[in-house]
């Protein structure tokens, strides 16, 4: 069986599918049989972290709503993402472009480290207030899961897989996807938002029976 799961390392409900996708693969009797592969989303391209601006700020400008509406939508997502087992700060967390972190990420993939690259960048964002377009962090982070420091920055250094990060985003769009995460099974059962583990571990048991 094949998870295929398009994400951004900022989108919350992505981090929170994700530990609820994980919490059902551990029930799942065949989870040995499961491979997963992210492809990259961009969420929020125009996003720019200016120092001493909170994240409810930078949010509140991009969508356009009032800081007292970003603030109580950030306040629910901490809220469902405690239910998940996920820990969000906000308080902390820095609103960026990842348009370079995804370049990066599909150098990871390339080298079969595309869900490590993915799990600790949303911990780094969400968790641990990392900017996550500052090329020394990227760096860092990307170092910690195994990848080569020079590959990671030959890839800083230039616009190497920008090409791979659009036709990502552009089979998403083919496949009419409007928001992420979107969890897409042996290429033909789709899964949308972030689910509750319940929902998953259902999913997973019915379509390897179908599948058999």
């Amino acid at each position: 069986m094949k998870i295929t799961i398009w994400s951004d390392f900022v989108c919350p409900f992505c981090y929170i599918g994700q530990a609820n996708l994980d919490n059902a693969l551990s029930k799942f009797e065949h989870k040995d049989d499961v491979e997963i592969e992210y492809k990259s989303f961009l969420l929020m391209p125009d996003a720019e972290h200016k120092e001493g601006e909170s994240y409810a700020q930078t949010f509140s400008k991009l969508k356009g709503i009032p800081i007292e509406r970003a603030e109580g939508m950030l306040n629910q997502v901490t809220e469902t993402a405690k239910n998940a087992g996920v820990e969000i700060n906000y308080d902390i967390a820095k609103l960026a472009s990842t348009f370079k972190a995804h370049r990066v990420f599909q150098y990871a993939r390339s080298e079969g480290k595309g869900t490590p690259f993915f799990k600790t960048f949303y911990k780094a964002h969400f968790t641990e207030g990392e900017n996550l377009d500052d090329d020394d962090t990227i760096i860092r982070l990307s170092e910690s899961i195994g990848l080569d420091t020079d590959g990671i920055k030959n890839v800083l250094a230039s616009e190497d897989y920008s090409q791979d990060v659009n036709v990502d985003i552009s089979q998403a769009s083919q496949l009419g996807v409007q928001g992420v995460p979107f969890f897409l099974i042996n290429d033909k059962y789709s899964i949308s938002g972030a689910q509750p583990p319940e929902l998953f571990e259902e999913a997973l048991n019915k379509i390897y029976a179908e599948e058999q």
